[in-house]
C-alpha cells in the first residue's frame, strides 16, 4: 500500500475579505483612541524639553537637603502625628455616617429604589468633590487647623467608603439572609444576624485600605491650611529650606511605609485568619477528610 505524501496535497486557506464591517469598525475605533490622546498630549502641553531643562535645578535642590535640619525635628513628629489623627478621625466618622447609609444604597439591602437612587447620587457627589476642595471649603466656614482636615477626609470619604461597602455588600451569598427570614425575622435583623457577619472581614478590609489612603492624603491638607505635617511642609518650601524640607519628606515617607505595611498585615489578618493563626504557630482547623484520618 503507498502512503501519500503530505506534500503532494496542501490545505488552500480561503482567502478573507479584509474590507470588512468588523475591520472597519476596529479602525475606526484605533483612530477615535489615538485622536483622543494625541488631544490629550496637546491639550496638557507636554514639553520633554522643559524637563530637561529642569533637570539640573532640581538636582542642585537635592543637594542642598543634605545634611538634614534636625533642629525642629520634635515639632516635625508632632506635625507627623497630627496628621495621623486627623486621617483617623476622619476615617472613623466616615464610616459612622456610612453605617445607616450604605444599607440604603445596595440593591439587595434597600427598601426603595427610590431612596437607593438618592442616596447613590449622594455618595457620588461626595466622592466626586476632590478632597482639597472640601478642605478650601471648610478652611473659609472654620477657620485653619487640623478640625478642617478631619472635615474635609470625612466628607470625601464617606462617598469613597460608601461606594466600596455598598460593592461589598450586593455580591453577598442571599442564602442567609434568606433562611434567616424564613424563621419570621425582619430585614434589619436579617441584615444583622445573616449577612453582616459574611461580609465583615471584607468590610474591614476596607475601612483599613481608605485609612490607609487618608495618611497618604492627608499629608498635603496642611498646603491650604488644613493643619498637620502639610503646612510645615508648604512651609519649608516656601522658604527654601532644603535641609528641613529633606527632614519633612523623611518623616512623612517613614510614616506612610509604616502605616501601609501595618494596614496590609491587618488586611492579611483579617481576610485569613486561619493562615495568620498558622503562621502564629496556632494548630489551623482540619477539613473533614483529615480529621477522620
Amino acid at each position: 500500500m503507498t502512503i501519500a505524501s503530505f506534500d503532494d496535497t496542501r490545505y488552500a486557506e480561503p482567502a478573507r475579505p479584509w474590507l470588512t464591517w468588523s475591520n472597519l469598525r476596529r479602525a475606526l475605533v484605533f483612530l477615535a483612541v489615538a485622536g483622543f490622546l494625541g488631544a490629550c498630549v496637546s491639550a496638557a502641553r507636554v514639553d520633554p524639553a522643559k524637563l530637561v531643562d529642569g533637570l539640573p535645578k532640581i538636582a542642585s535642590w537635592f543637594t542642598q537637603m543634605f545634611p538634614p535640619d534636625l533642629r525642629d525635628f520634635d515639632r516635625v513628629l508632632r506635625d507627623a502625628f497630627q496628621t495621623l489623627a486627623m486621617a483617623t478621625v476622619g476615617t472613623i466618622g466616615a464610616l459612622v455616617v456610612c453605617i445607616p447609609l450604605v444599607p440604603l444604597a445596595a440593591r439587595n439591602t434597600t427598601p426603595n429604589l427610590l431612596l437607593y437612587r438618592a442616596v447613590r447620587a449622594l455618595l457620588g457627589v461626595l466622592r466626586g468633590t476632590e478632597i482639597l476642595v472640601f478642605a478650601l471649603i471648610f478652611v473659609a466656614a472654620v477657620g485653619f487647623g487640623p478640625f478642617t482636615g478631619v472635615l474635609a477626609i470625612l466628607f470625601n470619604m464617606v462617598g469613597a467608603l460608601g461606594k466600596l461597602l455598598t460593592e461589598v455588600i450586593e455580591p453577598a451569598d442571599p442564602g442567609p439572609v434568606e433562611a434567616v427570614e424564613l424563621t419570621g425575622a425582619g430585614p434589619v435583623r436579617a441584615f444583622r444576624y445573616a449577612l453582616l457577619p459574611d461580609v465583615w472581614p471584607n468590610i474591614v478590609a476596607v475601612t483599613l485600605y481608605i485609612w490607609e489612603f487618608n495618611v497618604r492624603a492627608s499629608t498635603v491638607l496642611g498646603i491650604v491650611g488644613a493643619g498637620g505635617i502639610g503646612q510645615t511642609l508648604k512651609d519649608s518650601i516656601d522658604l527654601l529650606d532644603f535641609p528641613k524640607m529633606a527632614t519633612v519628606l523623611g518623616v512623612i515617607l517613614a510614616m506612610v511605609i509604616a502605616i501601609d505595611t501595618l494596614s496590609a498585615y491587618l488586611r492579611r489578618l483579617v481576610l485569613s485568619p486561619e493562615a495568620a493563626a498558622t503562621r502564629a504557630g496556632t494548630p489551623a482547623r482540619l477539613s473533614d477528610g483529615e480529621g477522620r484520618a
